[in-house]
């Protein structure tokens, strides 16, 4: 009998639901919570008498939670808009679940390195079950052989006068199909987009692996409908062909991909994402983009080389600073960016610190813009040094593009010369 399809339950992020106790815990007392789960760090639970009240903290994406149920995370803002912000964020990818999900059709292409990811999940599948072989039917013309179609034969050569010559048919066993030189032209285009970082090294090689094994095969233009080819496939290859293929043609333009849920959707390995080190990314390249035109840089301080210590005394407590904002060896602002609605005293104490050991003259917030809110700056206070503090609501269930350019306009007449 065919397992049972999981219960899928929708959640955003940050948000509590009451399980009831049977569906996390056994008869025997036993979380039935998966390993891999837990260790993500992914949720939080608080145990009741009949309940259990769970808390997402801060990913989005497909989670198997038990056997019979799968966490769907969404982002508070439109799904859409976390394309855009992968985009800037320097996402390597690299939370991704063995595990399939569908994703749901969007006008929209996703990330060119999130679909090298998930064609080199089921390049890795094919590798390790074999590349596909079958019998191919070739033609030849020449001396006799044992299969003779006396027909064309006949045709082509006997009425010519050719009485030695014959033309046949015969199957060979080869890896010369259709599906493996779509493979091969796959191949050679991820290869070609795939960083050269550490992160990337096993997709590398795993890439190169394919090549050479398809180095006698011609490569082959993608056309539509041609992720169908893998239904004439082994059943054991067919799935990884499939996913393979499908990859392959959104990343050619064939069709668009959402990171929506849906169960009919484009089936794929599931990405997690944390919000918090996306947010975090995407405002700092976004700072650094629209400043660099003016002769400002803009550096990651968690970087070691970028840190100062807290003390003049002691080194002992480096600061850390998400945006280090300077004019050449001046450091003109540090900014902090935290996905979070509201700021905590500990945030405001954070960056007070960090500008006063870099000698910063400004100090800026950046968060979210919570519902009815105004989004763009606001004015916090100055110190009695003279250094200012603003407050940055950066709206990001809008127009994406729009908020972004609003951001380095308002910000550029504090951190400017």
């Amino acid at each position: 009998m065919a397992d049972r399809a999981p219960r899928v339950v929708h959640l955003h992020e940050r948000e509590a639901r009451l399980f009831p106790r049977d569906d996390l815990v056994d008869a025997g007392g036993f979380s039935k919570i998966l390993s891999d789960t837990r260790n993500l760090s992914a949720i939080e639970l608080r145990e009741g008498f009949s309940e259990i009240e769970l808390r997402v903290l801060g990913l989005v994406g497909y989670l198997p939670l038990t056997k019979d149920v799968v966490l769907n995370l969404r982002p508070k803002f439109p799904v859409l808009n976390l394309w855009k912000m992968l985009e800037l964020a320097d996402e390597n990818y690299e939370r991704i679940l063995p595990v399939l999900r569908g994703y749901g059709p969007a006008p929209t292409l996703p990330p060119h390195q999130f679909l090298a990811r998930a064609f080199c999940y089921f390049l890795s599948q094919i590798l390790s079950l074999g590349i596909c072989r079958d019998y191919v039917a070739t033609d030849f013309q020449g001396y006799y052989r044992p299969r003779v179609d006396f027909g064309r034969t006949a045709s082509r050569l006997l009425s010519r006068g050719d009485e030695i010559g014959v033309v046949g048919r015969e199957f060979c066993f080869s890896r010369e199909l259709r599906v493996n030189q779509l493979l091969k032209s796959a191949c050679i285009e991820f290869a070609r987009i795939l960083p050269s970082s550490a992160n990337w090294l096993k997709e590398r090689d795993l890439v190169m692996d394919a090549l050479n094994t398809l180095e006698d095969l011609p490569e082959a233009t993608v056309r539509p409908g041609d992720e169908f080819l893998s239904l004439s496939l082994p059943i054991l290859l067919r799935e990884s062909y499939s996913g393979a293929l499908r990859v392959y043609s959104i990343y050619r333009g064939r069709s668009g991909l959402g990171f929506s849920y849906e169960a009919a959707g484009n089936d794929m390995p599931s990405f997690l994402f944390k919000l918090d080190d996306i947010f975090e990314r995407f405002a700092r390249n976004v700072l650094r983009d629209g400043l660099a035109n003016v002769g400002i840089s803009v550096m990651d301080g968690n970087k070691p080389e970028i840190q100062v210590p807290l003390f003049l005394d002691n080194g002992r407590f480096p600061i850390k600073p998400d945006a280090v904002i300077r004019h050449g060896e001046v450091v003109a602002a540090i900014a902090e960016m935290k996905y979070k609605r509201k700021l905590s005293e500990a945030d405001r104490y954070q960056v007070i610190s960090h500008v006063v050991a870099s000698g910063a003259r400004v100090g800026i917030w950046i968060h979210p813009k919570a519902e009815g809110e105004q989004a763009g700056l606001q004015y916090v206070g100055k110190l009695a040094d003279g250094q200012e503090f603003y407050q940055y609501r950066l709206d990001i269930s809008g127009d994406l593009d729009a908020s972004r350019s609003g951001m380095v306009s308002d910000l550029l007449p504090l951190v400017g010369t």
